[in-house]
């Protein structure tokens, strides 16, 4: 008899289940206290939050993709993809670090918005050069083009250094500041080699991205990896978590929630217990001294 559409799939399974046990074996103490962050999670983006001024929504709205970010995070390293995750950890990186400068520079929260009508604009461009010119209509076009215009001359920077060189072009992003330097000027700059140096070497077509699938085979040469990835996954989900930390402490400093400070010292605890013997450090923690 046929499976019928309702019960086809119900013992699908997508992932490997013995790297799930795998995990769990090397992370004990990590899921003993998993509770402790899901509680952090939620006092920090289910309770009932009063918004004053727009950097409030653009703070819980943020720190929430954060959320989301180190759950995929999790994801991926709890079946043993430990490169994936660390690949995904540069855009939790680049995302608290940019919560936690606008939550100090709130006056930079409107070039942070509306480069998006920049970026949107780039976008229209490159669809229409590779799909087609029609790919959007006229109304479309004049309606992304007018937004674009009404921002662009604060985001023009000069295309050469020579002082009588008097032409401009878009910046690449919002801020004045690259984002090495917007993460020196928070917290989250101790993490820059774990949150942003080794991720982008993976998350980019570089030679790095090659070797660490590579080993010595025992004929001399070099073989494909094809075992799991254990070793960068219990790393990658180290730092993913220094992150966090640091997104729950710019909850509290927006809103101050007490009970939410006191749930950060708890996974502060945790953290350094959880890894206080780890001879893989990813740097200091974040939050530590906060």
């Amino acid at each position: 008899m046929e499976p019928t559409a309702q019960n086809k799939w119900d013992n699908l399974v997508i992932g490997f289940q013995e790297e799930w046990h795998d995990f769990g074996r090397r992370n004990v103490k990590l899921l003993e206290r998993f509770p402790n962050i899901h509680k952090a999670a939620d006092l920090a983006f289910l309770g009932t939050r009063h918004f004053s001024e727009p950097i409030d929504r653009f703070v819980i709205t943020m720190g929430k993709v954060c959320w989301e970010d180190f759950s995929e995070i999790m994801v991926c390293c709890g079946n043993g993809y430990g490169v994936a995750g660390t690949k995904l950890i540069r855009g939790l990186y680049e995302r608290a670090v940019t919560l936690r400068y606008l939550h100090e520079h709130p006056d930079e929260l409107e070039n942070f918005w509306d480069f998006h009508n920049v970026t949107q604009r780039r976008l229209m461009l490159a669809a229409s050069e590779t799909a087609g010119q029609d790919t959007f209509d006229a109304e479309t076009v004049a309606d992304l083009e007018a937004r674009y215009q009404a921002v662009k001359s604060r985001f023009e920077i000069k295309c050469c250094k020579h002082p009588q060189c008097d032409l401009k072009k878009p910046n690449h992003t919002w801020s004045k500041l690259d984002m090495v330097a917007m993460a020196k000027a928070t917290p989250l700059g101790k993490l820059i080699v774990p949150g942003y140096y080794v991720p982008l070497r993976q998350a980019h077509a570089t030679v790095a991205s090659m070797l660490a699938r590579l080993e010595d085979s025992p004929e001399g040469g070099l073989a494909f990896i094809a075992r799991a990835q254990r070793k960068e996954a219990d790393t990658a989900v180290k730092v993913a978590l220094n992150i966090l930390i640091e997104v729950f402490q710019v909850q509290y400093d927006r809103f101050k929630d007490p009970q939410l400070q006191q749930q950060i010292h708890i996974c502060v605890k945790d953290f350094l217990d959880i890894y206080s013997k780890s001879s893989a450090s990813p740097g200091s923690l974040a939050s530590e001294g906060n």
